[in-house]
């Protein structure tokens, strides 16, 4: 039994959520420490390259399924009659559920820096240490509690009362909040070494094997994609709404949210003098102990400090909710629940999940031994699972829908894509590379693990040197801010102007037929 499926109110609704969806800790957290890690540019290159030929393309095909079939995942894969479609569709139910299990922990360590950052909590004291003793305190239980009951609530209100609604508000005010910490970052004195850092490539870091298998991998986290949510967000979409131009829209408007997530850490880590701990061992800590230091010396410290997670609260929550929702709309659709029982249902479970990660955090050691569940986790969901059922989308599409899936993809859309060239990027050239990240991976975690011999070389660290603005930079820095923050604006306008055009020629033609 099914109920009445809802959608999004507005165009401009649903781009704001497809962009929450996307945008959260991946974009603020992991996208700065990966640059940093893999030498600023030298890893924004292979991203920017992979996003547009790789990632948008398999946006695309998740959109397509939801919308043609209007279901959930589990409902999406068996309507198309693709094989054991059912148990594959279940993946994108169940899977986000160990993926949200340990992604709300997170997002609960964010609202806890919140208050603390506001507070000055941690001014004067080893932020390291600080994080640490966090991790195995009672404030870790009462901020878990917080961050599950504030996404269950959004999404018991629905999809246009509740998600729309909140991206509305978090998605616009996130952007506002990080434009004004990076141009705080980036007038510090000294900031010019940050931004060196981050815009000018280092050729060798293009050579690097290791350095590919992240972009991609980072390109695949960050849109959402594998897990549901885009499936389902894209079963909510209304069918007068084109999907190329709206794919591009949201991969620009997620990426530019990275984009000035490296302006707004860079150049401030830099600037205070913690730039040796960029692409060190401890900058996978950036966020939640480096950062910190340096709201404690920066002018206005707590005021900017409380302003940047407030902000990463916004983009994990949004995130959280794209997550959770797969589960609630299969209980609504297929069991019959109401929203409100399957919200506060899963919330439970969830929740739950979630204290195996909290309890970790209570064994003795320094931060490794405390976040070592939480890790393996994320190797096991994030790159290694998630990519599998990303590659059946895809060849859902490709394959097992035919031209209804690309005719679904052109569907009332201005611009069109060629069913010559689209057929043959999406059913071979895009499975093969997530196929390709899929195996490289596994690889990696095998021979990291000692189970087989080393085949894939570690990344080296990149050398930095400081030799001021050159002209390198300076290119960079403008061809990176034209494309995304110029295109981002250019095709939300472009899309909301074509839907404003259509609804002027639709009242029109209602008026002549009176």
């Amino acid at each position: 039994m099914t109920t009445k499926r809802e959608t999004w109110r507005s165009h401009w609704g649903m781009i704001v959520a497809m962009i929450g969806t996307a945008i959260g800790l991946g974009n603020i957290w992991r996208f700065p420490y990966l640059c940093g890690k893999y030498g600023g540019a030298s890893f924004l290159i292979p991203y920017v390259v992979l996003l547009f030929g790789i990632a948008i393309f398999a946006m695309m095909c998740e959109w397509v399924l939801g919308r043609h079939t209007k279901r959930e995942p589990l409902g999406a894969f068996d309507k198309i009659k693709f094989p054991f479609g059912r148990d594959i569709g279940a993946w994108g139910v169940i899977g986000p559920f160990f993926l949200y299990s340990y992604y709300i922990v997170i997002t609960s360590w964010v609202i806890f820096f919140v208050f603390a950052s506001l507070e000055g909590l941690y001014f004067g004291k080893d932020t390291e240490a600080y994080f640490s003793s966090f991790l195995g305190s009672k404030w870790i239980f009462v901020v878990h509690f917080i961050a599950v009951c504030i996404t269950s609530g959004i999404l018991a209100m629905g999809v246009q009362k509740g998600i729309e609604r909140a991206c509305k508000i978090m998605i616009p005010t996130l952007f506002v909040l990080l434009i004004i910490v990076a141009i705080r970052s980036v007038t510090l004195p000294g900031a010019a070494e940050g931004i060196e850092f981050y815009m000018r490539p280092r050729w060798e870091g293009l050579l690097n094997v290791e350095t590919w298998i992240a972009a991609l991998g980072q390109v695949f986290f960050t849109l959402s994609l594998g897990m549901g949510a885009m499936l389902l967000y894209g079963s909510y979409m209304k069918d007068e709404w084109g999907i190329p131009m709206n794919a591009l829209t949201v991969t620009l408007g997620n990426t530019s949210a990275s984009i000035l997530a490296g302006f707004a850490i860079f150049p401030a880590a830099f600037a205070l003098g913690f730039g040796a701990v960029i692409g060190g061992a401890k900058s996978i800590g950036l966020t939640f102990f480096v950062l910190p230091k340096v709201f404690e010396v920066m002018p206005g410290g707590h005021i900017f400090g409380g302003i940047f997670f407030v902000l990463l609260a916004f983009g994990a929550i949004s995130s959280a909710i794209s997550i959770q929702e797969p589960a609630i709309a299969w209980l609504k659709e297929e069991a019959s629940w109401t929203r409100r029982e399957a919200a506060l249902f899963t919330g439970i479970i969830l929740w739950i999940m979630g204290l195996p990660f909290i309890l970790n955090g209570f064994v003795q050691g320094g931060i490794g031994a405390k976040l070592a569940l939480l890790s393996k986790m994320d190797i096991i969901i994030g790159q290694l699972a998630i990519p599998v059922f990303g590659i059946l989308a895809i060849i859902a599409v490709g394959y097992f829908m035919g031209n209804r899936g690309f005719d679904e993809m052109n569907k009332n859309a201005r611009v069109k894509l060629s069913h010559t060239w689209i057929k043959f990027w999406i059913r071979a050239i895009v499975p093969v590379f997530i196929g390709l990240l899929f195996m490289l991976t596994l690889i990696r975690v095998l021979q990291d693990n000692g189970i087989i011999p080393r085949v894939i070389p570690s990344a080296k660290d990149i050398e930095f040197t400081s030799i001021g603005i050159t002209p390198m930079t300076v290119f960079m820095t403008i061809f990176i801010c034209v494309i995304f923050w110029g295109g981002f604006i250019y095709f939300t306008v472009k899309v909301l102007t074509i839907e404003r055009d259509k609804r002027r020629r639709v009242k029109r033609g209602l008026h002549h037929s009176r």
